[in-house]
């Protein structure tokens, strides 16, 4: 119920940009108690802004935007990150795992059209997939729908996850820092990532040069858990120094 009723206030929030506390303790009858309780737990998460009598959507910070808003920034730089991704980490007869992050989705278009099959948390990477590649096998894990991300997050997500096995698992992150690497805003997310890369053989991050010193909330993964990371430029030294010292692979996309 309160994972149901965070999903209901952030949407609501992406339609409106502000919500009041007497409004949603009366759409969802609690004290304005537990309300004020729920926007400190989202605040905390990076997702929303406290303001004098309620919540402010956040902007393009370090919390967490809609697909549609963040897949249409830079879409040029995301097409060469995920052309470079299929190109150097896809094979035939692979079964990948696409995470819902727009960079991830961007990698769609450049996959084989057959004989490759794809596991995903995403309802936007689902419906993509359909659209462009319809003759790949996908498989969605169920879970609740995040209305800020479409993905289907929680419990019931993470166990469903730990009975599957991939080869390649394909993830984003908000931002990486030299100090403790790829960073999100939402635990819930996280927790999903993780145990996709847990049940992957190698796990791959897809990047953007401008996360590169960039810092979220919580810590996505140990920089040692990934297999590689493909960017659009290399990273400062401090950021190139800690993926040496893990052994972490870099492919930048010209």
């Amino acid at each position: 119920m309160l994972i149901s009723r965070h999903q209901r206030v952030l949407g609501l929030l992406n339609e409106r940009g502000f919500l009041a506390a007497g409004e949603v303790a009366a759409l969802f009858a609690v004290t304005p108690m537990t309300v004020w309780r729920d926007f400190a737990m989202l605040a905390e998460l990076g997702l929303v802004r406290r303001v004098r009598g309620g919540v402010r959507a956040m902007g393009m910070g370090v919390g967490e935007a809609p697909f549609e808003e963040k897949e249409r920034a830079e879409l040029a730089i995301k097409a060469r990150i995920a052309a470079r991704a299929v190109r150097e980490f896809v094979c035939e007869g692979d079964v990948i795992v696409l995470e819902g992050g727009t960079t991830v989705a961007a990698m769609i278009p450049y996959l084989p059209e057959a004989r490759v099959s794809i596991l995903s948390n995403s309802l936007p990477v689902a419906l993509q997939v359909r659209a462009l590649r319809p003759n790949l096998p996908v498989r969605v894990v169920g879970g609740w729908l995040s209305a800020v991300s479409g993905n289907l997050i929680g419990a019931e997500a993470v166990r469903e996850i730990g009975r599957l096995s991939a080869d390649m698992c394909f993830i984003g992150a908000t931002g990486f820092d030299a100090e403790v690497g790829p960073t999100d805003p939402n635990p819930l997310e996280i927790e999903v990532k993780r145990a996709w890369a847990s049940i992957a053989r190698r796990t791959v991050m897809l990047l953007d040069a401008g996360k590169f010193g960039r810092r979220a909330v919580a810590v996505t993964l140990h920089p040692k858990r990934l297999h590689a990371i493909v960017s659009d430029q290399k990273p400062g030294t401090d950021i190139a120094a800690l993926l040496r010292a893990h052994g972490v692979e870099l492919q930048v996309a010209k």
